[in-house]
């Protein structure tokens, strides 16, 4: 299957070697990778050019940073950059790849493989952790039971197509999940493939910070006051505690003031308060 990989990089000179000597170690390595220079300045542009000129699969590309920064819809202006001009027609897997991280050396052999067993497959991915020492951990933002990071999502071409691609605002990876099952397709988590974050989730923005973005998110997918509540519960028991649940609660409550505008229609609202219902009640109520 061709792979296309778009990666949107912004000062990530720190992080990008060792993403890209991971991308080597590829048992498989893709048809194209495209790396975007999100206007950094430091050396990223660099280290993305040194890899380009010794790898033809690997490409440049600068993208002037926007003054005006919006979580979520700036990094997929970047990702759209990357896009552009592509025939989406030569290629099966579509895959965001961030800037931070390290692969195992089987990664992009393991999502071909679980593309071809299931047709239904639409998105798939591995998750994340973090190292302490020589312990490794899965990262606190990581769901394994049903949602694939952003940072490392890879989408079957139709799919892809079916959702009308990626919504260029925050929680696009959230509404991606919801529309490729609401159009029939299936998302895959798999547990046992470890991708390595080299720096925590949020640590540009501020956990704080993050909690309240994340409430803005769900007042515009339209969840309801139950399920902020929920979401709201899970974040107390973690540090820094209550305030993440404040923080979450008011960027919902703010929204609601100002009514923000909903980035789902009303079918796909429904299905994504239906589903998360559903997960709800397995987890607490019908555990298998």
């Amino acid at each position: 299957m061709n792979i296309l990989i778009i990666t949107p990089a912004c000062n990530e000179e720190l992080h990008l070697d060792s993403l890209i000597n991971s991308m080597l170690d590829q048992s498989v390595v893709p048809q194209e990778w495209i790396i975007v220079d999100d206007g950094s300045v430091d050396g990223t542009s660099n280290v993305i050019q040194q890899a380009a000129i010794k790898y033809d699969w690997i490409k440049y590309l600068r993208k002037e940073k926007s003054s005006l920064r919006s979580p979520g819809k700036s990094v997929m202006d970047t990702f759209y950059f990357g896009f552009q001009n592509k025939h989406i027609n030569n290629y099966d897997i579509i895959m965001k790849l961030d800037a931070d991280l390290v692969l195992p050396s089987d990664y992009i052999q393991t999502i071909i493989y679980n593309f071809q067993s299931n047709s239904k497959i639409g998105i798939c991915g591995g998750v994340c952790t973090m190292n302490i020492g020589d312990k490794y951990f899965v990262e606190n933002e990581t769901n394994i039971e049903d949602h694939v990071r952003g940072a490392i999502k890879a989408y079957r071409r139709e799919c892809f197509e079916d959702i009308n691609g990626l919504v260029r605002a925050m929680g696009w990876d959230t509404i991606d999940e919801h529309n490729a099952r609401y159009k029939g397709w299936q998302v895959l988590v798999l547990p046992n493939l470890h991708v390595l974050h080299q720096r925590s989730t949020h640590q540009e923005y501020g956990f704080v910070k993050a909690a309240f973005r994340n409430g803005i998110m769900l007042y515009t997918i339209r969840m309801n006051i139950f399920l902020l509540i929920t979401n709201c519960m899970k974040k107390m028991f973690k540090k820094p505690y209550l305030i993440l649940s404040l923080s979450m609660f008011l960027g919902y409550f703010l929204s609601l003031m100002k009514r923000e505008k909903k980035i789902v229609n009303k079918d796909l609202g429904r299905f994504i308060r239906k589903y998360r219902y559903r997960r709800i009640l397995e987890k607490y109520f019908f555990k298998k």
